[in-house]
């Protein structure tokens, strides 16, 4: 990785002028955590700085918990104080041309250029930004957009929708006041006698938690991330043949046969004579009893679990194998999802989240993989004055993870950001090459389709990080 070249022109603490109540953190943002998330957007094309800036400063207005600082009340409970303390926002001039980021150059260790990393135990009663935005332009105008702030304070679909009104402000028009209320989430389960579990959620004995963490550090090491591209045609393709299998499979999403095609290709290299886990990242706004707001600025996220035999993933046919990529029913049930919500409030109440652990994530030391479907995002749409951006990426994550994702041509191919072992990325790359060019010949199709990172699975993708 070469040394990037620049210097730094323009730094600025944005205020904009509005303070808010305090928020205290609900159990599910505390679950999440403090962790800083670097998101990166790359405009070829560039965009107007200036005018970019002043429209960010408009847009926080509407979001006084952006600009707040994260503290402790005399309780030792976290909160967000609303004081407009303000966010940083930082310009960088860069030597040479806009690096050619995208699916045949994705960002690997390059992202570590370009965001200023927090640890999270050094956020909470400290002058730390909640949202850090870094412009990185280029000598032929190209900007690489860097924005990062902690987990605790935002879920993927609130710092998207924060994204989209930024877009709106660009484009001179109006943003609507969004709903960041904490409040709510803690009274709708007020009632709810206490659990020890519930859910995928469960309080581990302290050597279990020990040993988790101790062997998840470890797998870390040994994690890649590799982007792959799944085509049209192949989506296209998958969808008929789910609509062919029958009725059950006719509906199944692009992001649950991705994950069954992954899970296929994955599963003889997992470890033998245990069931294979898909764990699911839910957003708990679409749940209408569950009263939370759709625009609501914070973490409301649920999990659920697919579970198979390793004979069963051998055997079923794809379209089968993705109705078993997504959440059952009791998973997803209204009394079940209020249950997981009064146990992270309760923990929370005790001063105690951190004791929580979600149990597909341990599933993923043995042979298991967490899904997280941002299909919806409007990542592609982020258009800060001159047309949106050309590629995103972020950082792996230190277990295995699939994260699936539109692609700028907005038709219905998605990215794969896909976590897991070297030798796991290989082997999904070559069933996808081959699945790719058999899509392409049955569709009649004979111009390449090289939808593949040009980093090898095995090279450097983006680390895990520590």
């Amino acid at each position: 990785m070469a040394a990037l070249k620049s210097s730094l022109v323009r730094q600025v603490r944005l205020q904009a002028g509005v303070q808010g109540p305090p928020q205290r953190l609900t159990g599910s943002d505390l679950f999440n955590g403090h962790v800083g998330i670097p998101v990166m957007l790359v405009y070829p094309q560039g965009f107007d700085v200036v005018r970019a800036e002043r429209a960010l400063r408009e847009v926080l207005r509407g979001y006084p918990i952006i600009t707040g600082r994260l503290k402790k009340d005399a309780d030792g409970h976290a909160f967000v104080d609303c004081n407009d303390a303000g966010i940083d926002f930082r310009v960088h001039a860069c030597r040479g041309a806009a690096p050619a980021y995208g699916v045949e150059r994705p960002m690997g260790r390059d992202l570590r250029r370009y965001f200023k990393p927090f640890l999270p135990w050094r956020i909470v009663g400290r002058d730390v930004p909640l949202l850090q935005v870094d412009v990185w332009r280029f000598d032929d105008g190209g900007i690489v957009l860097s924005c990062y702030g902690p987990h605790s304070v935002f879920d993927g679909v609130s710092f998207w929708q924060f994204m989209q009104d930024w877009s709106r402000a660009c484009l001179g028009e109006s943003v609507p006041l969004r709903s960041f209320d904490r409040q709510p989430l803690v009274d709708a389960v007020a009632d709810r006698p206490p659990r020890s579990e519930a859910g995928l959620l469960y309080d581990p004995s302290m050597t279990e938690r020990m040993g988790l963490f101790a062997r998840l550090g470890w797998q870390a090491l040994h994690l890649r991330k590799a982007v792959l591209r799944v085509p049209a045609v192949l989506v296209r393709r998958w969808k008929e043949e789910a609509r062919e299998c029958g009725e059950a499979t006719a509906a199944v999403s692009t992001s649950e046969l991705v994950a069954a095609f992954c899970l296929k290709h994955m599963s003889p290299l997992l470890q033998p004579g245990v069931e294979r886990s898909v764990g699911i990242v839910l957003d708990l706004r679409a749940r209408r009893r569950l009263r939370i707001p759709r625009d609501y600025f914070g973490n409301a996220l649920g999990y659920g679990e697919g579970r198979s035999t390793a004979a069963e993933v051998a055997s079923l046919s794809l379209p089968e194998l993705a109705l078993r990529c997504r959440p059952t029913a009791a998973q997803v049930a209204h009394e079940e999802l209020f249950d997981l919500l009064a146990l992270m409030e309760r923990y929370r109440q005790r001063k105690a989240v951190w004791r929580l652990f979600m149990r597909p994530a341990a599933e993923t030391l043995r042979a298991g993989f967490i899904l997280n479907n941002c299909v919806n995002f409007p990542i592609y749409r982020i258009d800060l004055g001159q047309g949106g951006p050309a590629w995103y990426d972020i950082c792996g994550v230190a277990f295995r993870m699939l994260m699936v994702v539109a692609i700028p041509e907005g038709d219905d191919g998605v990215d794969l950001h896909l976590t897991a072992r070297p030798g796991e990325l290989a082997a999904v790359q070559t069933a996808l090459q081959a699945a790719i060019l058999d899509a392409a010949r049955q569709s009649g199709r004979t111009e390449a389709v090289g939808a593949l990172s040009a980093t090898p699975a095995t090279g450097s993708g983006a680390l895990s990080p520590a």
